[in-house]
């Protein structure tokens, strides 16, 4: 599509090679009647149960579709009420649901598209019969759309939360512990008398174990800093955080990592929790984490911040370098999580704010990680940083936080508004 729109510059024909791909969508609002393309906060007010669903396969015929649910906004009791399911409302693992298009919202969909490219807003209500006899109740509950479903955005999501009275998720809190298994917490706050669904979520951290870790930012921790430590500065909503400046750094030698006579371990797994601050501008960069050898000069493993929304997992030796991109964006000026395990020298997983980003198997010794290294943390690097673990064991990046949420209030899944 950026091709047709440099090459005609917005010309008619373009103009229609526009709108035919933003109808490449399973919804395509513009064909819908007049009625069903209320303003979202319209369409969220006529509907008792609204939902973010991701599509497992449309019945052009019948004018259905099998959903699987992603979040609930509004009517996650009432559509439990009718599903075989007992376990939270507002849990949607494994959980799906059977959608009707009545003919009026027919021309809404476009039934060609690929079911697994579309991920949908979805208003709706509970119809009489609740469960169709040719439908296993493992596939939910049927119901049928009240409005044109929009296609899922950040943006909409936002204003689908705004319209049934909650701001937007705050940050989650530091973890419980460093190691060995945490939790951490994050709240939202409800703008109306009555929000239903829940104030705060729970999630697992650091669940990896504590055996062999290192953590050079935990109290007493032996360090150097460089030119000094007055330019770590405190985190005022993070108590074991620190507040770095450019030209400041803390240098390990490795003879103090892991005792005398040993080495930098083959396979191994680091966690890094990071922020930057808004005078950076969203440009991270600087060095989070070094290795550096001491008896071969240029030979390194280190990963540094790359720019606006990245960071790079860099390797250097034998006259050669090579980068591993991971994007990461840190202009929202919100904490973010980078977990990367190393295996074999040569296979790279990398988990950004505890989801799977990317594997990378490379040749053989590929990232050969100098066994004399000397850590270096914080080189250049200006913005807060709050966790830098590293535990000699491979395939522990999954650990550093879990993506699965669970809510932390109990029935009836209402809270009051806080005054």
């Amino acid at each position: 599509m950026a091709w047709h729109l440099t090459m005609c510059r917005l010309s008619n024909n373009c103009l229609l090679v526009l709108v035919i791909s933003l109808c490449r969508t399973i919804v395509c609002d513009g064909q819908c009647p007049k009625f069903a393309e209320k303003p979202l906060e319209t369409r969220v007010q006529d509907a008792s149960i609204v939902f973010r669903a991701v599509v497992i396969q449309a019945h052009y015929l019948s004018k259905t579709l099998d959903l699987a649910l992603v979040s609930i906004y509004r009517g996650g009791v009432e559509l439990a009420s009718v599903s075989q399911y007992a376990g939270s409302p507002y849990n949607t693992t494994d959980r799906q649901v059977n959608l009707k298009i009545n003919p009026q919202l027919g021309d809404c969909f476009n039934w060609s598209m690929a079911p697994s490219q579309s991920e949908l807003v979805v208003f709706s209500r509970i119809i009489d019969p609740a469960v169709d006899l040719e439908t296993t109740p493992p596939d939910g509950p049927w119901l049928e759309a009240t409005a044109a479903a929009v296609p899922w955005s950040l943006g909409v999501d936002i204003a689908i939360w705004n319209a049934v009275g909650w701001a937007g998720w705050g940050e989650w809190g530091a973890c419980s512990r460093s190691c060995g298994g945490g939790k951490q917490t994050r709240r939202r706050y409800c703008s109306k008398t009555v929000c239903e669904g829940y104030g705060e979520q729970g999630r697992a951290c650091n669940s990896f174990d504590c055996e062999g870790a290192i953590n050079p930012l935990a109290p007493g921790a032996r360090r150097n800093f460089h030119p000094a430590q007055a330019r770590w500065g405190t985190v005022s909503d993070r108590p074991h955080a620190f507040s770095l400046r450019p030209n400041s750094y803390i240098w390990i030698a490795s003879s103090e990592l892991f005792g005398v006579g040993k080495t930098f371990p083959r396979e191994f797994t680091l966690f890094i929790s990071l922020r930057l601050r808004p005078e950076s501008g969203g440009y991270g960069q600087g060095t989070l984490f070094s290795l550096r050898s001491r008896r071969r000069t240029g030979s390194f493993l280190s990963l540094e911040l790359a720019g606006r929304g990245a960071a790079r997992l860099v390797h250097a030796g034998a006259g050669s370098s090579r980068s591993i991109y991971l994007a990461v964006p840190l202009y929202d000026f919100r904490w973010h999580h980078i977990a990367v395990s190393v295996h074999d020298d040569n296979t790279v997983r990398a988990y950004v704010d505890c989801r799977w980003l990317r594997t990378d198997v490379l040749e053989k010794d590929a990232l050969d990680t100098p066994r004399d290294a000397d850590l270096i943390i914080g080189y250049l690097f200006s913005g807060d940083l709050e966790q830098l673990v590293l535990v000699p064991r491979a395939g522990e990046a999954q650990k550093q936080c879990s993506s699965q949420v669970t809510g932390l209030l109990t029935t009836p899944y209402v809270t009051l508004h806080d005054s």
